[in-house]
């Protein structure tokens, strides 16, 4: 049975380093219907705080990584104090200084067999005896993380390869405590644009902060996986396909480079994907944050309307703010114009003769509004392109976007009439 483990140390925010880790573990285990452990690594009592622990249950709720057995360290200490009087009672630990200190052995070597490096030696000689137990009776990393490993019968330990060089330590303790050694992965590390290790330098790196910047979660588990994962030239995956092609036959062993460029691409294509009624409520609370639409509007929406309007209006957006700045233009406040609208007489002219062709058209489709206005538009003269850039700006607040006559049927004729005759007055017309 395959069992696999995210052991975060709660000392901050859940950052894309660790939360690669996490995605990587959790796609392991389900691939191979295994199990995904969840176990807070607590016993820095100075560093830990509570606030860390509830940011990364947040996080990995967030991104779905959803946990068959969860632990913290702290709770196990009865485990960790039978395992290290065990390596005492073997002879392979003693006291000195009031610590417990593990006894490494002077000759030969260590090797790690890495699913991913290959092997790794390390020479016994240049690891020397190092401690287990602190002079105040806590535990220090290296025995712990092998004391619980072991004890919950971890098979696979996947995690960033700046772990790879306490492996051989680890390798001797479960030697000297005659337990199984797990498979070992060592994950590539996440770099910056510059291959530089990726830090705040680089921008954003708490998984919180781009939920925050309107971000979807399964677009940050697609741009995780690619970190160091592929599928032939395949960039878009759902979570299905995820769970069904991960091995880590296919993670490489190079540095992975952060492209918040890609994270971007990623985001608008999963939000084309998306259900249009989720995305109607994933898209909501930033409307609302905007402070223009209150709770009682939205409500009082038609969802069906609502639901169509991020169908359309979608496509251009890249994130969750993109599309809650769009969407304001289905309910009657102000909105933004992303260009000062400058109208000439003959512009003048045949918005003013829109505004009488919009009124009587019914019913009001895209259709009917499409052979209307086309109608009026040749009886002058004129063409669409005379009038649908000044229209879409001031209906919609911007040139592009879905076609003309959609927006005219998403929007309503109720606010289409009343915005045109607001630019009508504003411009003297």
């Amino acid at each position: 049975m395959i069992r696999v483990r995210f052991a975060p140390s709660p000392t901050g925010y859940l950052h894309v380093g660790g939360a690669r880790t996490a995605l990587f573990n959790w796609l392991f285990a389900r691939h191979l219907n295994g199990t995904f452990i969840l176990r807070i690594e607590d016993t820095d009592q100075e560093r830990s705080t509570e606030e860390s622990i509830e940011q990364i249950l947040e996080a990995m709720r967030w991104l779905g990584l959803d946990w068959d057995e969860y632990y913290r360290q702290t709770a196990r200490r009865s485990v960790h104090q039978q395992l290290a009087q065990e390596l005492v009672d073997r002879g392979c630990a003693y006291m000195h200084a009031g610590a417990w200190w593990f006894r490494v052995p002077k000759e030969g070597e260590t090797i790690v067999h890495d699913e991913l490096l290959g092997d790794v030696p390390f020479q016994n000689a240049q690891l020397k005896d190092f401690v287990i137990r602190r002079s105040d009776g806590s535990f220090v990393y290296n025995f712990v993380v092998v004391a619980d490993d072991a004890d919950m019968r971890i098979t696979h330990v996947i995690r960033g390869d700046d772990h790879l060089n306490n492996t051989p330590k680890q390798i001797l303790i479960y030697e000297a405590l005659e337990r199984p050694l797990p498979h070992f992965a060592h994950l590539p590390l996440i770099l910056g644009p510059d291959r530089t290790r990726l830090s705040k330098r680089h921008g954003v790196t708490s998984v919180l902060e781009y939920r925050r910047r309107g971000f979807l979660s399964e677009a940050i588990v697609n741009f995780l996986a690619r970190l160091g994962w592929s599928h032939g030239d395949q960039e878009f995956f759902t979570r299905d396909e995820l769970i069904e092609l991960f091995s880590l036959e296919n993670v490489g062993s190079s540095a992975a480079i952060f492209d918040e460029a890609k994270l971007f691409w990623l985001n608008q294509q999963h939000m084309k994907a998306a259900d249009p009624e989720e995305l109607c409520e994933l898209v909501k609370p930033f409307v609302l944050e905007k402070g223009l639409v209150t709770q009682a509007m939205w409500e009082k929406a038609n969802p069906e309307r609502l639901s169509h309007g991020v169908t359309l209006l979608r496509h251009r957006c890249k994130t969750l703010h993109d599309l809650a700045d769009v969407m304001t233009i289905l309910f009657p406040v102000p909105i933004e114009h992303e260009k000062e609208i400058h109208l000439d007489e003959e512009e003048k002219t045949l918005i003013g003769a829109l505004i009488e062709t919009l009124e009587r058209v019914e019913p009001f489709t895209p259709q009917a509004s499409e052979e209307a206005i086309r109608d009026m538009l040749a009886a002058r003269g004129a063409k669409l392109r005379d009038v649908a850039p000044t229209c879409r700006i001031a209906i919609a607040g911007r040139k592009a976007g879905p076609g003309l006559f959609d927006i005219l049927s998403l929007v309503g004729r109720g606010l289409v009439l009343s915005r045109l005759r607001a630019l009508v007055k504003e411009r003297g017309v």
